[in-house]
């Protein structure tokens, strides 16, 4: 972008240097938003930027003072600098900007809790598809043929009142499992970073192909238990911030119950027997538990629906039980 004709000065209005460009913001954000200092290569991923290409940014945001490394070498790492006067404003800003899209994803839950037929699974792609739609959410669930039709027509003529609570433009797309596996295959789309809003994750319904290819190696499932653990970990430590979460995930897993399949209805129903008879300090003991009972029910933990996307995030990448912990309790 051309430099501005008439220059101001930095000391006064720093935010120009600061939020100067979109790479500088992108930075910032997944600065302000960490619970703990980022490596290069995990502020990029974060950022989705090139690893190489943050460097000039950073300088910039270093120079500015609003950043800082900490440590040496290949250990060096990033933060932001707390006892920069405006560290405070640009966190907040952002979490409000994060907040602003998780209240958005729990309007499209409740909002698919109504919903006459329950697709197999939903979620929102934030991500743009093609330069013309940068500004559009695009809404995917997978159902049956003879369902898509019902289902498209229904949410369309209910999310206006969402677009404009959120100043949004919300695409609806219906697709079958083997649609979803020639759009898995086209865009290279892993599908982790979807926020799920209803159903399984819809990396879930392209196992079955995958299967066919690879069969799962006891590094994977010891994988899968990690994250599970990580997860519970994280709810376990909300709960004990406050003990009003279990009633909350007690509703949420009634409403699902009526809309649940056979199988899912069993594990809801005895995810409902142990919210509604162990203690707090029981059910938080239980959800890091390494019994057979725990490890199989730390699989279906989304159904409790108490971590927003943000919180999610974070525990997924973080690496030690302080970084789990400092991923929720953050404000």
């Amino acid at each position: 972008m051309r430099r501005p004709r008439h220059p101001q000065n930095q000391l006064l209005r720093p935010l120009n240097e600061i939020l100067g460009t979109q790479a500088n913001v992108r930075l910032m954000r997944a600065l302000a938003l960490s619970a703990v200092s980022l490596t290069s290569g995990e502020l990029a991923k974060r950022a989705q930027l090139g690893r190489t290409s943050i460097y000039p940014a950073l300088r910039e945001l270093e120079r500015a003072g609003v950043i800082e490394f900490v440590g040496a070498g290949s250990q060096r790492q990033v933060q932001l600098r707390e006892r920069h006067p405006l560290a405070r404003v640009l966190k907040e800003l952002f979490r409000a900007e994060a907040r602003r899209f998780e209240e958005l994803i729990a309007a499209l839950r409740e909002l698919l809790v109504e919903l006459p037929l329950r697709p197999m699974s939903a979620w929102a792609d934030e991500r743009a598809q093609d330069a013309q739609n940068e500004d559009t959410l695009r809404l995917y669930f997978v159902a049956r043929p003879q369902e898509l039709e019902d289902l498209t027509d229904y949410l369309n003529a209910r999310l206006a009142k969402v677009e404009r609570a959120y100043d949004i433009h919300i695409a609806v797309n219906g697709l079958t499992r083997s649609e979803l596996e020639t759009l898995y295959g086209q865009q290279g789309n892993t599908l982790s970073e979807a926020a799920l809003l209803d159903g399984v994750p819809p990396v879930a319904l392209l196992e079955p192909s995958r299967q066919e290819a690879t069969k799962p190696t006891p590094k994977s499932h010891d994988e899968h238990d990690a994250r599970s653990r990580k997860l519970a970990l994280a709810i376990a430590t909300k709960i004990k911030r406050d003990p009003g979460l279990i009633d909350l995930a007690e509703d949420r897993i009634k409403r699902r119950s009526g809309k649940a399949s056979p199988g899912e209805r069993r594990e809801l129903t005895e995810w409902m027997r142990v919210l509604s008879t162990m203690s707090p300090a029981r059910l938080r003991r239980f959800l890091l538990e390494d019994s057979e009972r725990a490890i199989r029910l730390r699989q279906s933990l989304p159904a409790l629906n108490l971590l927003s996307p943000a919180e999610r995030d974070a525990v997924i990448r973080s690496h030690t039980d302080a970084d789990v912990i400092a991923a929720v309790t953050r404000r």
